[in-house]
């Protein structure tokens, strides 16, 4: 139901509610009003009739009085001279109009008659008229004759003493009652009820006179009242001179006594209807000049509603609909432009002004839909060491950076506005190729793109980005999948340190394995499938056992022995290779310490990572695992790589001291490969130096491994550092690492990592036999340091 419909009903609802409860009200008066009139009328009914037949005793009075003072008359009455009675009574009713005039004498006996049908001789009652008679102003007795009513009086006749009684009376006939009737305008009955029942002997109507057939008679003394059905009665008992009842009843209708109400009441409701039509009409009126420029304001709200915020309103009002009109326009105004900041935030990078993964990813979508099998390209960059530019220069400056950085990849010709901001300092761009070997020049380009320094306040700061690419291929894939592509194949760019990568299906399946290990890591640990191999260190010098490294195995229950390189690079991702370190340092530690308790010590290295090194308190769980298994710390060596510390070197260096002064050895694993700088290096309270396996591998086919080996070599020994080579898995590495100078080999030449059952059985079945040298097959030259290969 609409509000102009509700507003107008509820004027209407109103109006009849107030003119029902109007009329009701009237209706209900003219009711009690009507009745109350009737009441009125029947008790004037009554006094007249009372007053009528007062008026008729007092006249018969007066007339038989007049009668009996006539001397004739008395002398009439003395000599019982009838025919002279019978005129003088005849004269004395005519007077008066009375109908029944009667002589009797003192005992009752009818002397003469006039008008009546008693005969002379017969009983009247005379002496029921004497006792009822009384003096005064009281109704006259009736008595019924030959079905007749008559008023009578009765008056002594005396001579001077009584000698007879006269009886006049008045007819009680249909003129009488009509007069009367005439006069209330009542209805007039006068019945006589006996033993047989009873007899309606007069009855007049009055000018408003129902039947009284309805009417309740009362009987016994008095005036009565009742009512039946629409009929109103009033009946009074006359005193009778034998046992006959004689009643009055007045009687008046209530319906005739309510018509000039009910007319009144008639034409209320015609004017009520007639007002109930001519209000609705104004209401609905009013209701629609009300509700229009609502409506005008529900359209402008439902279109603001459905993102139209251009709605023009021409509300123009000085009431209250204006000021809502007007605080709507300055609603939708706050709503436009709140709308336009949050579409900003939602697909917009605040900082550089590129959209943000949201509307990269939407608008990627919508590309691999059009391209119509068109290869579409997509690169993830990651600026290298952006934190450090952060720490050192300041957020300000790193903003700008950014904001510059975002600013050339814009600019390459074939990203244009295709390019995004996903994360701090990660960055995203898409292009349709022409074909698939496009992929890896256009990777290039937005390196080249980025390869100059970026000038901040006139200061220029080097930076350097890593690229992970990925490729469509077929039918349109989702843009996430492609993204996730891009994402592994920078993920693979990172783990081999190369500046660009590219995305190849065997790396899905890879992350897929090491994302489905790394779930199961804890639950490895918690039922100890992990496992510690062994590999011997061996000095060049003696051929002696120097030691062992710590290798760590995962028997996996499906998959079978894995290798640290199948879940150690993503456990470092997570944090969960602190967890993995404890528990290798609690089990070495245990294992070195049992050895030396059986008087067999055996030098063990444990490999940390940077996650481990940046824990506050390494320094105090090694010492605490130290001491707990009673271990010397001079039997222990953790070996750490130089990436470990060149993103933090002073938070390393700090732990390595703290480490160091608990006596344990500090070995520099994988050297060469981490791009430390040698003054770092020197700070390092190191003990060894670990040559990479990669240069070791390379000194069989190439003589610039060789200078490199030997730089190595030299600058360890230059430092007080030891040196131990990895990796040696032939006799003539291992001759020639020796001739470099080496201190330690370490390689499956000597002994592949192995269990720590094996690990005994092998130290004890180890011979000692000398060292077999070979013919040496490159030159050193100790002025130049320069390594030559020789020709055989």
């Amino acid at each position: 139901m609409s509000l102009r419909t509700r507003i107008a009903l509820t004027f209407l609802l109103l109006l009849t509610a107030v003119l029902v409860a109007a009329l009701s009200a009237v209706s209900i008066a003219n009711r009690r009003n009507a009745e109350r009139d009737v009441e009125r009328q029947l008790e004037f009914g009554a006094q007249t009739f009372s007053g009528l037949l007062k008026s008729n005793r007092r006249l018969l009075t007066q007339a038989a009085q007049a009668v009996t003072n006539d001397y004739g008359f008395r002398g009439a009455v003395a000599e019982h001279d009838t025919a002279t009675l019978v005129s003088a009574l005849e004269n004395g009713g005519a007077r008066v109009g009375a109908a029944m005039v009667v002589l009797t004498s003192l005992d009752g006996q009818v002397i003469a008659a006039s008008g009546s049908h008693v005969l002379a001789g017969s009983k009247f009652p005379i002496a029921a008229l004497q006792r009822r008679d009384a003096p005064g102003d009281g109704i006259a007795n009736v008595m019924v004759d030959n079905g007749k009513i008559y008023q009578l009086v009765g008056v002594t006749v005396r001579s001077p003493l009584p000698v007879a009684w006269i009886a006049m009376g008045f007819e009680l006939d249909g003129a009488a009652a009509q007069g009367l009737a005439d006069v209330t305008g009542l209805g007039v009955t006068l019945s006589v009820r006996s033993g047989d029942g009873a007899k309606d002997v007069v009855s007049a109507a009055g000018a408003s006179h129902g039947s009284s057939g309805g009417g309740r008679s009362a009987s016994g003394r008095g005036d009565t009242g009742g009512t039946g059905g629409d009929i109103v009665t009033r009946t009074i008992k006359l005193p009778s001179l034998d046992d006959t009842q004689v009643y009055a009843t007045l009687s008046r209708s209530l319906a005739d006594a309510r018509a000039p109400f009910e007319g009144l009441t008639t034409m209320l409701f015609r004017i009520a209807g007639v007002s109930l039509i001519g209000f609705g009409w104004a209401a609905f009126w009013i209701a629609r000049n009300i509700t229009r420029p609502l409506n005008e304001l529900t359209q402008s709200v439902n279109k603001i509603r459905g993102g139209v915020y251009d709605v023009k309103l021409t509300l123009q009002r000085r009431d209250e609909l204006g000021v809502l009109a007007e605080g709507l326009q300055l609603m939708q105004t706050a709503v436009m432009s709140r709308d336009h900041s949050i579409r900003r935030l939602a697909y917009e990078d605040a900082l550089t002004g590129l959209m943000n993964r949201t509307a990269f990813s939407a608008n990627l979508s919508r590309l691999l839909t059009d391209a119509q099998g068109s290869p579409i390209g997509v690169a993830i960059i990651n600026l290298n060491r952006f934190r450090r530019i952060n720490e050192h220069l300041g957020y300000t400056v790193g903003d700008a950076v950014l904001t510059k950085t975002a600013a050339r990849l814009a600019a390459v010709p074939s990203v244009n506005s295709a390019v995004a901001r996903l994360a701090a300092d990660q960055f995203a761009a898409f292009t349709r190729l022409r074909d698939r070997a496009d992929l890896q020049a256009w990777g290039t380009s937005l390196l080249i793109a980025l390869s100059e320094p970026v000038s901040v306040e006139a200061q220029p700061i080097d930076i350097s980005a890593t690229i992970g690419l990925a490729v469509s291929f077929g039918a349109a894939p989702l843009a996430d999948d492609l993204l996730r592509c891009a994402d592994l194949a920078l993920e693979q760019a990172r783990r081999e340190k190369r500046p660009i990568a590219t995305y190849d299906e065997a790396l899905n399946h890879t992350a897929r394995d090491q994302l489905s290990l790394l779930g199961e890591l804890r639950h490895a640990l918690d039922h100890d499938e992990l496992r510690l191999f062994f590999q011997p260190k061996i000095e060049m010098a003696t051929g002696r056992v120097a030691g062992a490294e710590v290798l760590l195995r995962w028997q996996h229950p499906t998959r079978g022995l894995l290798s640290p390189a199948a879940f150690v690079p993503f456990a470092e991702q997570t944090g969960f290779i602190r967890v993995m370190t404890r528990w290798v340092l609690d089990r070495a530690i245990a294992q070195a310490a049992e050895w030396h308790r059986a008087g067999r010590s055996l030098p063990l290295a444990v490999n940390v990572s940077a996650e481990d090194v940046g824990d506050a308190r390494l320094d105090a769980r090694v010492a605490g695992l130290l001491a707990r298994h009673q271990l010397p710390p001079s039997l222990l060596t953790l070996e750490l790589t130089e990436s470990g510390f060149i993103e933090d070197p002073n938070r390393a260096l700090s732990m390595l001291d703290a480490l160091a002064a608990l006596g344990i050895n500090i070995s520099i694993d994988d050297f060469g490969t981490g791009y430390s700088s040698l003054s770092l290096l020197a700070r390092m309270p190191a003990h060894e130096l670990k040559i990479d396996r990669s240069f070791v591998q390379g000194l069989e086919s190439d003589a610039e491994y060789a200078a490199i080996v030997k730089s190595a070599v030299d600058m360890g020994h230059s430092l007080g550092l030891k040196v131990v080579a990895e990796g040696i898995e032939t006799e003539i590495s291992a001759q020639r690492l020796r001739v470099l100078g080496c201190d330690i080999a370490q390689g499956y030449f000597y002994a592949k990592p192995m269990p720590c059952e094996q690990l005994q059985i092998w130290l004890e079945g180890r011979a000692r036999v000398p060292v077999i040298a070979i013919p040496v097959d490159f030159q050193v030259d100790e002025q130049t340091d320069s390594v030559t290969l020789a020709t055989y």
